[in-house]
């Protein structure tokens, strides 16, 4: 079949109730992103939307849409952005937890949607613990945290304008890892049993991994993954 995604935007007939677009480009990592706010509070969200961008300096990016507020046919995007860009915004700091599986409940009841002066993290039940280089706590069961250091929030782009969405873009002065997870000098990324986003309301696990050497100039073979 063929979905057309612009009847869907102009509230046409696509072809299919669901848009497909998510459910295809999976699984997505799931960047659990600490910040704090301005009076300290800690807030802690996760982005499906999310992904390392670059390396050597290492870069990674969570997209976030504005805010949601109450409203008489349930919650609608506000003119507020999401407490995780204006925290990192204002800090110049953010952490990426990654998730496990056995962190999934934990990390869906962050989800919710509360005031800006409540945190999420007493109702997860979550330890955190500080950061070496930034304010912003991690969380101690996390497989694996990256430290950043805000660089840029611009908003995404599309044939009408600007998206609701933005991209905020930390570099990473820091990883926290699990040694449980280090064999060989390696992180074993399959046995931390990452938590992936899929479609819908559908996550996955990875739990398997297996290599392949490039045809040419491999970063393996030749010690360009060492720094």
């Amino acid at each position: 079949m063929y979905y057309d995604s612009d009847p869907r935007s102009a509230n046409g007939t696509p072809g299919l109730p669901f848009n497909p677009f998510k459910a295809l480009v999976a699984p997505r990592p799931i960047g659990w992103v600490t910040t704090l706010s301005a009076s300290g509070t800690v807030n802690l969200a996760p982005y499906s939307y999310f992904q390392a961008v670059a390396d050597s300096p290492d870069i990674v990016m969570f997209s976030a849409t504005p805010g949601l507020v109450p409203s008489d046919k349930g919650p609608r995007f506000g003119s507020g952005r999401k407490d995780s860009e204006s925290n990192a915004i204002a800090t110049g700091e953010f952490v990426c937890n990654l998730v496990s599986y056995d962190l999934r409940h934990a990390m869906n009841e962050t989800s919710a949607h509360l005031p800006n002066d409540e945190s999420e993290v007493p109702r997860s039940g979550l330890e955190m613990v500080p950061s070496q280089r930034v304010k912003p706590p991690r969380v101690a069961a996390a497989p694996a945290a990256l430290e950043c250091v805000f660089t840029q929030s611009m908003a995404v782009q599309h044939r009408g304008g600007e998206h609701r969405y933005r991209m905020v873009f930390g570099e990473v002065v820091g990883i926290h890892i699990n040694d449980e997870f280090i064999r060989d000098g390696k992180v074993d990324t399959a046995a931390m049993q990452i938590l992936t986003r899929m479609g819908y309301d559908e996550y996955a696990v990875l739990e398997k991994a297996f290599s392949m050497a490039r045809p040419d100039n491999d970063p393996m073979l030749s010690g360009a993954l060492k720094r």
